[in-house]
């Protein structure tokens, strides 16, 4: 299923999220194409392909699940 999630308020913050999420036999798995989080000064990208970027991704994982299902 695809989302697209325009302001979800987490323990790291406040993030504008797309993506996919992945429902396998007893789990839940996300594929994020594209992340942001809300800056000092507005939008700020996440690579969701860097190392620093798939560490914050993760921390908010069962976040999103949980907003999703």
């Amino acid at each position: 299923m695809e989302f697209s999630i325009k302001r979800l308020k987490t323990s790291l913050g406040t993030f504008r999220l797309k993506g996919k999420l992945i429902d396998t036999h007893s789990d839940q798995e996300i594929s994020f194409a594209e992340a942001e989080f809300m800056g000092t000064d507005g939008w700020v990208e996440i690579n969701t392909e860097s190392e620093g970027g798939v560490a914050i991704l993760n921390q908010i994982k069962p976040e999103v699940i949980e907003y999703l299902i």
